[in-house]
């Protein structure tokens, strides 16, 4: 089978491999759509590394095709969609309920073999831990493919608890800023800012449900957010979804007192930031982040699709076959795609 392969710091390549063998103890999946996630590109740009030979991609759904005989909870034919997370399920974390801070965790596509490939076969253990889920015959596999950063932003906005009301910063228009914007709106706050440098990502945060956009290349960030959000008694909670630390301080500034901040993104070795602790301390702010999301709110995000009232459907812009992933990267990387999407 065809599937993309990370073979060392900057080198990956679409390669003929092994079709995985039936296990009486897992089953094989067919892929059906794969994302290109921003962990992905650094991985593709060579800036984060991986498991050498490990077959990457991590956001992805596809159909059942085959079950070992010691399965019982799938059948051939059920439309599935994987959480990414291998979790050992006994340490603290796990206990609690939050397996993305598994003290052992392994991440598909990264750890351990992912979904840019024909066919998917996960560890037995990740069938056991229920990290394989079945979709509703409602929920397409295209927008399934996005169900693992839908769950992260699940997860961000829980760690905020956004709800009605809330006034809110999203700095970042990429698909991450524009999934919180739509789960926000969703949620009920009651006006939201999106900053970002592409006015054409800005366009489409306003077709998604943000109230005001800014384009920090043209005016002036923190003083535009000031006097947009004004009319509105001030941002009270704000989200960065890019990995530039210098906003921060910026954040500071703007959000009002009790506010929160949250960094949803990371980034490499130069994400640090000399900020003021006095305005967090002196305005009573909150700084918290989030990272990865657990297998409830991966549940949360299949019910979500399934409601009809989320369509992600805008968000995916291109699509590729897997042949043509080495492409579908260097798309995704000029900042001329949302998601982008591989069809095996």
């Amino acid at each position: 089978m065809k599937a993309i392969v990370f073979h060392s710091l900057g080198k990956i390549s679409v390669d003929e491999v092994q079709t995985p063998p039936v296990l009486e103890d897992s089953i094989i999946v067919r892929v059906k759509a794969a994302a290109i996630c921003a962990t992905d590109l650094r991985i593709y740009k060579g800036e984060r590394s991986a498991k050498e030979n490990v077959i990457m991609g991590h956001e992805f759904s596809g159909e059942v095709v085959n079950v070992g005989s010691n399965v019982k909870d799938f059948e051939v034919g059920d439309k599935v969609a994987v959480y990414p997370i291998l979790a050992d399920g006994k340490c603290d974390f796990c206990l609690k309920g939050f397996r993305n801070r598994c003290v052992n965790r392994k991440t598909l596509g990264i750890d351990i073999n992912g979904g840019f490939s024909e066919f998917f076969q996960p560890l037995p253990e990740m069938i056991k831990l229920g990290h394989i889920m079945k979709l509703p015959e409602n929920v397409s596999f295209e927008e399934a493919a996005l169900l693992e950063p839908i769950s992260t932003v699940i997860n961000s906005l829980e760690r905020l608890n956004v709800g009605l009301g809330d006034n809110i910063l999203v700095v970042g228009a990429g698909p991450m800023g524009l999934i919180h914007v739509m789960l926000a709106k969703y949620k009920g706050a009651s006006n939201i800012i999106v900053s970002d440098y592409v006015d054409e990502r800005l366009k489409v945060a306003r077709e998604l449900g943000a109230n005001y956009t800014i384009n920090p290349g043209q005016e002036d960030f923190t003083l535009k957010v000031k006097e947009l959000s004004k009319v509105f008694g001030g941002i009270n909670k704000a989200i960065l979804t890019v990995g530039v630390a210098g906003v921060v301080e910026q954040l500071l500034d703007i959000v009002q007192p009790q506010g929160m901040i949250s960094l949803f993104a990371g980034g490499g070795k130069t994400f640090s930031s000399n900020i003021d602790l006095n305005k967090i301390h002196y305005k009573e702010l909150v700084l918290t982040a989030s990272q990865n999301a657990t297998p409830d709110q991966f549940k949360k995000g299949i019910q979500l699709l399934s409601s009809g009232r989320f369509n992600v459907g805008k968000l995916i812009t291109h699509k590729f076959p897997l042949e043509d992933a080495l492409d579908a990267f260097n798309l995704r990387s000029e900042l001329k795609a949302l998601k982008v999407l591989l069809l095996p």
